[in-house]
């Protein structure tokens, strides 16, 4: 793919890549599938593809995360005495079987995924497909490796429980400090043993998913040679998680990047009221959703954005925005900045809830805790704690603790937390998250006097 050799401010980029023949030269195609009118039928998609830059294999722009398949309540129970969801596998497999009938050829997976249930089932979903009709991607869990042999083991079991010969592209997994890479792929040779694994043929492509700072990314590049890199991209972390200079690092090293969270981990699937409305009104058979994806596969050093569909309806929106894909135009840019200068008036809680946080030991369920918060801040029904308690406020304050325990089981609530700060170190967006809890805590107590 053809690279930017300069960097790009988030209106810059959408400038620089807002034209079709920008997308051609970057090796942007659409696969072959069914013309004419779309209708309701698998195969009416044109999916939009990206050359590797080093294969020529082409990857669907629209990349399937296998983090979120569809599930259902088991009689299991938990450590915590709760109900273990288990995958759906038949209303997973007829996702998966749209997904391939209308373009997407690009699956990502990982060890921790759905309790480590991920892999497997990705791996019996494909497993009637011809293996070089998709490509497949896992990543090393570079917490459990003790040594190389322990990283061996890892991976010879990935590939057991995946079903598979090998991987076409192989990450070590969540990057977020220097010691989290340092000890297991340096001190204990987790790297050398995947870079065999890459002469041997069983990874074709090697690189990291990452959540650290500048210094981090930089050390990381410099320190071994890396084919791809996954990073968090969307509208809101080009700018507040510097996502804009991991992006531009990327362009200027002819390094090509995967997306993951392009929707901020549902975040950004819907707005604040007034957000949405700016956006719908510009364009009203459009979902706020595909401005995002629209927005992160606008970017040309994208080789697919990852999206974690749980129903069909979040497929079908998501093949409509990359059918006959067109990137952000000047005037959309417009329109897309002032939905997001409306939608930071509202100070969210930055949470994707990927759950690296939980459990936690005193029962507090934090993603939940989070939500409500955040659902509350899209309503405009957070209280102001600092101004006149009148009748705006109790109509808040009533919204405000409705949401908050309808949507925090009791026994999982904020108050439950002793701030113990365990789980400071292990949210991958950097939140303070005992400090936000604590908030969340004396803010629920004050609104029940």
């Amino acid at each position: 793919m053809a690279q930017e050799q300069r960097t790009m401010s988030r209106r810059e980029a959408i400038r620089h890549i807002g034209f079709g023949t920008l997308m051609l030269a970057g090796g942007f195609t659409l696969a072959t599938g069914c013309k004419g009118k779309n209708s309701d039928k698998p195969g009416k998609y044109v999916m939009a593809m990206r050359k590797d830059n080093v294969t020529g294999r082409e990857v669907s722009l629209l990349g399937y995360g296998c983090m979120r398949f569809p599930t259902f309540e088991t009689d299991e129970l938990d450590n915590r005495g709760r109900k273990i969801k288990a995958i759906d596998m038949k209303k997973s497999q007829e996702i998966i079987d749209y997904a391939i009938a209308n373009g997407i050829n690009h699956f990502d997976t990982a060890w921790n995924y759905h309790n480590e249930k991920s892999a497997v089932a990705i791996g019996q979903m494909l497993k009637k497909y011809p293996r070089e009709n998709f490509t497949l991607a896992n990543k090393m869990p570079g917490w459990l490796i003790t040594g190389p042999e322990k990283a061996q083991e890892l991976f010879d079991e990935q590939l057991r429980r995946c079903d598979v010969e090998y991987f076409d592209y192989y990450l070590c997994h969540a990057i977020s400090e220097k010691e989290g890479y340092d000890k297991p792929y340096e001190e204990f040779g987790g790297y050398d043993v995947l870079a065999k694994e890459k002469e041997k043929g069983r990874i074709k492509r090697l690189g990291f998913s990452f959540h650290g700072d500048k210094e981090l990314f930089t050390y990381l590049l410099n320190k071994r040679p890396w084919d791809f890199v996954l990073l968090q991209i969307n509208y809101i972390d080009w700018v507040d998680q510097e996502a804009e200079f991991f992006y531009n690092e990327l362009v200027k090293r002819g390094i090509q990047c995967m997306v993951m969270e392009p929707l901020k981990g549902g975040a950004l699937a819907s707005l604040t009221p007034d957000a949405n409305e700016i956006l719908l009104d510009y364009a009203p058979d459009k979902s706020v959703a595909s401005w995002a994806f629209r927005y992160v596969g606008s970017l040309p050093n994208v080789l697919t954005v990852l999206s974690g569909m749980t129903k069909m309806e979040h497929l079908k929106d998501n093949l409509a925005t990359f059918t006959n894909f067109q990137p952000l135009t000047e005037e959309e840019r417009g329109v897309l900045d002032k939905a997001i200068a409306e939608y930071r008036r509202y100070k969210q809680i930055g949470c994707t809830a990927c759950k690296y946080c939980m459990p936690c030991k005193y029962g507090v369920d934090i993603p939940a805790v989070f939500e409500a918060y955040n659902k509350c801040v899209k309503e405009s029904n957070i209280p102001d704690m600092e101004g006149p308690r009148d009748a705006k406020f109790n109509k808040k304050k009533r919204a405000f603790l409705a949401t908050y325990y309808n949507t925090v089981p009791e026994g999982a609530r904020a108050e439950r937390c002793i701030s113990c700060g365990e789980c400071q170190t292990l949210c991958p967006q950097k939140l303070n998250v005992p400090e936000l809890i604590f908030k969340m805590k004396n803010m629920v107590k004050e609104l029940e006097k």
